[in-house]
């Protein structure tokens, strides 16, 4: 299975997420030797979990879904921007809703 989509999978599966929306930034940090082949990405991602749950405990949220593929091997992210919206923030931004 491709990186992006063991990501999307996993956050899908693990935070209830009804959207996902991932950029690999990877190409942009070759050669940077301390990645290690992981990736650099950005994600966003829309879940009903994140109701009444502050900014900083959403990112935790998404770091603990994806510890796997931070800290396991192989290591498959290295860096990590994380943007999250409730279903309802999601609407106000006139985003679509689908899996």
């Amino acid at each position: 299975m491709e990186k992006i989509q063991i990501i999307d999978s996993t956050l899908k599966e693990k935070l209830d997420a009804l959207y996902v929306g991932i950029i690999d930034e990877s190409h942009l940090h070759r050669g940077h030797k301390a990645a290690g082949g992981a990736g650099h990405y950005q994600v966003l991602v829309v879940s009903p979990r994140f109701e009444d749950v502050n900014l900083i405990d959403r990112v935790r949220m998404v770091y603990t879904a994806l510890d796997e593929q931070i800290n396991g091997h192989p290591k498959l992210i290295h860096a990590l921007q994380i943007k999250t919206f409730t279903p309802a923030q999601w609407e106000e931004e006139g985003r679509p809703q689908s899996r």
